[in-house]
């Protein structure tokens, strides 16, 4: 989860973190350029207070939390173009209008879905599903395409890859998982009641879960092993289409899917030679 995102939302952090967030956050700019003896004078804290703070966002000090929070501006400055995710084309557009509004989409939603990728948490994922028996993936509407076709993938790698919410079959499938599978919950919102049910099930058995979504902070996020952050530009009901959702959702699954190949990346290759003969 991105550093700024972190901030906002301020989760459990002590009254003297909230100070430190705040002065962060309105002062963006004098950001780069204060030390951390300049910070704690500022939010009339103290120096160990912003360690702790910065070691609870995953750091191990200041200095790497600084460089983290320059690059996150960085990226904030660039130009984004004036794409509207949930009406990327109007009315009047021709058809070679929409179909460039829609690449643009595309590659926006890709590049703002990348930034929130970090690497540790991709690489333990990868290894989780790899070591898993089985793997059941929770997914209603559009999102159970993306996780169709991520099933097609992974059978072709001899991972074993069960679509949960198939046929609203998600409570029987819930009750027969073990400590050797894991779960994935594919959702934009992550308020479906189904799945926080089924997720708060499975954390209690102790049985691994990743959940892919715009929503962090959940509650289904709180239960999950691993939660990979796609980004939330995506309006719940005014909207053309899932568009921006679908493509990070894609997005991100292809990435998964592509780090546990790669874990077996000489077998994986000869095999579908093999299989061509």
């Amino acid at each position: 989860m991105k550093v700024l995102d972190q901030l906002k939302e301020k989760k459990q952090f002590t009254p003297n973190e909230v100070s430190i967030a705040d002065f962060i956050l309105s002062q963006k700019e004098q950001m780069l350029y204060l030390t951390i003896q300049e910070l704690a004078k500022q939010t009339y804290t103290s120096h160990s207070a912003i360690v702790r703070l910065t070691q609870k966002l995953g750091f191990m000090g200041f200095k790497e939390f600084s460089i983290v929070l320059a690059q996150e501006l960085n990226e904030e400055k660039k130009p984004q173009g004036k794409i509207n995710p949930n009406y990327p084309f109007s009315q009047n557009e021709s058809p070679i209008q929409i179909a460039n509004e829609m690449s643009t989409l595309m590659s926006y939603t890709i590049e703002k879905t990348c930034a929130y990728m970090e690497n540790d948490l991709l690489e333990k994922c990868a290894h989780l599903l790899k070591n898993a028996e089985r793997i059941f993936i929770y997914a209603w509407g559009d999102s159970q395409i993306r996780a169709k076709s991520f099933q097609n993938k992974m059978l072709k790698i001899n991972q074993y890859v069960v679509i949960a919410t198939e046929l609203s079959e998600w409570s029987h499938h819930t009750v027969n998982l073990t400590t050797k599978d894991c779960a994935i919950f594919l959702t934009y919102h992550a308020n479906k009641k189904e799945f926080i049910k089924a997720a708060e099930y499975l954390a209690g058995k102790k049985i691994p879960i990743i959940t892919i979504t715009a929503s962090s902070s959940s509650l289904l996020s709180e239960v999950s092993s691993f939660t990979i952050s796609v980004p939330n530009i995506e309006d719940k009901f005014a909207k053309i289409g899932t568009f921006a959702s679908q493509i990070s959702f894609e997005y991100v699954l292809n990435t998964i899917y592509s780090c546990v190949y790669k874990l077996d990346y000489d077998q994986h290759k000869i095999h579908t030679h093999e299989g061509l003969k």
